[in-house]
């Protein structure tokens, strides 16, 4: 039976075991952006890290689990993006100056780098992956969701819940395209990406039915 990946096998708590697992998960991202999705195994881990695969076998059942921990540190980062941009103050900002902040701080995370495309592809590609992450996901598409209602949409939950993931998914399509594109044509793409999200959040602002 395939180990839940939403979980460890043992949490570390000496600071020798963290760094141990620190190891681990940085070395899974430099496999990532070297050899892509594929050759994510434990012993591919194992090589590029130094750490025994029992020793990664301490605290990760199986690949599933190490894939997981840093998608989900990922997503966390871009929900506490979001938290960040969301105060009483910033909402009193037009909802164009709102959306302009609130890039900048998603920008502080990063998304976009080699290795993310291919995580992305990691999770994607394995079903029981894509379901675990998947309550994480609605965290931040109700990040998004609350947004949208501060700024007066009347959008049903679920008509807001689609909009949210198709605009994640408009973000991810454009972060994989740029990574295969010239500097200038990158710089187009983020432009349009940034334009098209923007359009989707006013279309349900200003109460445009779906």
């Amino acid at each position: 039976m395939i180990e839940n990946p939403t979980s460890k096998r043992k949490a570390p708590s000496q600071q020798r075991a963290k760094s141990t697992v620190r190891k681990v998960l940085d070395g899974t991202w430099q496999l990532l952006k070297e050899q892509g999705a594929d050759a994510i195994t434990t012993r591919n881990i194992a090589k590029i890290t130094g750490v025994s695969p029992g020793s990664i076998y301490q605290y990760f059942g199986n690949k599933e689990q190490i894939l997981f921990t840093l998608y989900g540190e990922r997503l966390k980062d871009s929900v506490g993006a979001f938290k960040l941009a969301s105060t009483e103050e910033n909402f009193s900002l037009s909802l164009a100056e709102f959306y302009q902040l609130l890039e900048q701080k998603l920008a502080n995370v990063g998304w976009g780098r080699v290795e993310d495309v291919e995580l992305t592809k990691a999770i994607a590609e394995n079903p029981q992956l894509k379901h675990a992450v998947q309550p994480i996901l609605n965290e931040l598409y109700d990040c998004l969701i609350y947004v949208l209602r501060r700024y007066g949409s009347t959008w049903s939950e679920e008509d807001l819940k689609h909009l949210a993931e198709y605009i994640f998914g408009v973000n991810h399509f454009g972060y994989s395209l740029r990574i295969r594109q010239s500097e200038q044509s990158a710089t187009k793409t983020i432009a349009l990406t940034r334009e098209l999200e923007y359009y989707l959040i006013c279309k349900a602002v200003n109460k445009v039915s779906p």
